[in-house]
């Protein structure tokens, strides 16, 4: 009798485990860190994770370009591999980690920077398969990029009138990353759309901000600049910390833009400092999980790719007290990511616009 006992009440574990078990299993592996920007983009899929029932594992390269070869290496290596892998091809490492996962049985799926065309091109020449990959998630940096060089160019106008010429200091991100290359690629455009405006130079900043400060430390001792387009909030305060040691007064003698929603960034905004934080797009990372939920549970035989490109969208003077208001603490376990999924709401397209979240951040 006790035996039976011990047996109904082993049953009773094992079943009511069955019942709570994830769904599906995703790794991430993060190309950044647990802070920052990168650190956001985790946050953001963990909440969406736990809202999904998906169990996720991420692991960090810390910036470092051939740590996520050896992470990937690693997890296969241990084996019981995820149903999905995130990756994201920074600094375009990502056909090596394609080539890696030849053959495996998980499905990928491209976060914020995809396989850029002679990658593809590259990998269909070693016959190294494509057809794991399930589908993508990118922001539309491109447009940000043109947003954040006008948000500069129209307030120079307005403080400068009688100005015949903007000169204009670009502090990019790499010279290799998809998502930095389409920033640049619409601060070029902007400027080329602006017959006053003089671009001095384009130079790398590596996403970082120290190295924001030094560029532009140097760039200020040897010529006048009106305004500071940052490829992301970091490498944006970096320069203005370096304007403030030379004397000017960001936000009058110089103006800044950068992208990320960073609370620094959004700060900077409220206080006049930047004319702009671009972003949201760290919220690429819940998106990923909503959309893995939906092929997960689709209804359609066979496989399917899906190429999301979201708009991000400028904080400026006239909003920020509202996005600090429903997003400045940071805490994404109150927003339901299950709204988001088609599989769940029945919608036949994506919403990953600002103002659903800030609707679902308010309910």
């Amino acid at each position: 009798m006790m035996v039976l006992r011990l047996l109904l009440v082993w049953c009773f574990w094992m079943f009511a485990g069955a019942v709570h078990a994830a769904d599906f299993r995703v790794t991430f592996i993060n190309p950044g860190g647990e802070s920052g920007f990168w650190g956001e983009v985790s946050k953001t899929m963990a909440a969406a994770a736990a809202d999904l029932d998906v169990e996720l594992e991420i692991l960090y390269a810390d910036r470092q370009l051939y740590r996520m070869e050896a992470l990937l290496q690693q997890r296969l290596d241990q084996g019981d591999l995820p149903d999905y892998f995130i990756l994201v091809n920074e600094n375009q490492a990502a056909a090596r980690l394609l080539q890696l996962l030849d053959g495996k049985p998980s499905k990928i799926f491209f976060l914020l920077n995809k396989l850029t065309a002679k990658q593809m091109m590259m990998l269909e020449r070693r016959n190294i398969t494509m057809d794991n990959i399930v589908a993508s998630i990118i922001p539309d940096n491109e447009i940000a990029g043109y947003d954040m060089a006008q948000s500069l160019f129209d307030r120079a106008r307005q403080l400068n009138p009688d100005d015949e010429e903007i000169r204009l200091l670009a502090l990019t991100g790499d010279t290799t990353t998809p998502a930095g290359l389409q920033r640049e690629l619409g601060m070029q455009r902007a400027v080329a759309d602006n017959y006053d405006v003089k671009l001095l130079h384009a130079i790398p900043a590596e996403w970082n901000e120290e190295i924001g400060y030094q560029r532009a430390a140097s760039v200020f001792k040897r010529t006048e600049v009106d305004v500071v387009w940052g490829a992301n909030d970091d490498i944006a305060l970096g320069a203005l910390k370096a304007a403030r040691e030379a004397g000017l007064t960001p936000g009058q003698d110089i103006l800044f833009a950068g992208l990320n929603w960073s609370s620094r960034g959004m700060e900077a905004v409220r206080n006049g400092e930047m004319t702009m934080t671009h972003g949201g797009h760290f919220f690429a990372g819940a998106w990923s999980i909503v959309m893995l939920r939906d092929h997960f549970f689709r209804e359609i035989e066979g496989e399917f790719f899906v190429n999301v490109l979201f708009k991000m969208s400028p904080i400026t003077g006239e909003n920020v007290d509202l996005y600090i208001g429903r997003l400045g603490d940071g805490d994404w376990d109150r927003i339901d990511f299950s709204r988001f999924c088609k599989s769940v709401s029945g919608r036949s397209h994506y919403d990953f616009s600002s103002e659903a979240i800030l609707a679902a951040a308010a309910s």
